[in-house]
């Protein structure tokens, strides 16, 4: 992914396993997780690897329901993380998961790669590798920012006033353009106090069509798509019961 992928994620690593904090941002724990749980199943016995895992937050909670995980991340300190905070049934590595030769082929039932492919450059690839290294009748899961509402790429909204239930300024109506070039933006992310991030985090926007063109080109079958729906009815996620925020597929080795 080159060393300026790496940078990004040295340099932010603390934060973002601060933002994380061992369970998820409340967008995660009541939209994204609920999805992903749905769409792995049971993976008991199973051997998932988490592409892209980040501190482990995830790989702990699979791990802890009977699979084993093996997590890569591009971010030595984040992966220093991951060994200090998650236990039995895992195993972590230093890795791109550009370039999966750590492992060999066929060696997992599941890849599951949350919220990873838009920050890369070199996804296609990706989805090569991970077709590699699963198994003939494994599946690969993974997560992004929906593509047409993606406010980390070409749209935001229009924001009004702070609701006071909420303690979220209400959105108005969300404004997009230019969906069809696909190019690198870089943003900062902020902490739960609301302070930037260290540095700044390149994603990539891509459309839909290209996210669907490469899973198929890559060897996978799409067996099911998601844009899922709070879980709650909690007036915090008004905005995310309008438009969807993350987009969920699945897809299986063929």
């Amino acid at each position: 992914m080159g060393d300026s992928m790496k940078e990004q994620w040295e340099s932010n690593a603390h934060a973002y396993a601060e933002l994380i904090n061992g369970e998820g941002t409340p967008h995660h724990k009541y939209i994204l997780i609920p999805c992903l749980d749905t769409m792995l199943g049971n993976v008991k016995g199973k051997r998932v690897l988490d592409a892209g895992c980040g501190e482990g937050y995830l790989s702990l909670r699979y791990a802890e329901r009977g699979a084993f995980v093996v997590g890569i991340d591009i971010s030595q300190h984040l992966i220093d993380l991951c060994k200090k905070n998650v236990g039995a049934n895992t195993e972590f590595h230093v890795g791109d998961i550009c370039k999966l030769d750590q492992f060999s082929d066929g060696s997992f039932d599941i890849v599951l790669c949350n919220l990873v492919l838009l920050n890369i450059p070199c996804f296609a690839e990706a989805l090569g590798e991970f077709h590699r290294v699963l198994r003939p009748d494994g599946s690969l899961v993974f997560s992004v920012v929906h593509p047409a509402f993606n406010f980390y790429g070409p749209g935001a909204w229009e924001m009004g006033e702070k609701d006071p239930n909420s303690k979220r300024r209400e959105g108005l109506f969300f404004k997009v353009d230019d969906y069809f070039v696909e190019k690198e933006y870089q943003r900062y992310w902020r902490t739960r106090q609301g302070e930037k991030f260290p540095e700044v985090i390149s994603f990539f926007h891509r459309t839909i069509s290209t996210y669907v063109d490469a899973i198929v080109g890559a060897g996978f079958r799409i067996v099911q798509m998601k844009e899922p729906k709070p879980v709650t009815e909690d007036a915090f996620f008004e905005r995310e019961h309008r438009i969807p925020f993350f987009l969920v597929v699945k897809a299986d080795k063929t």
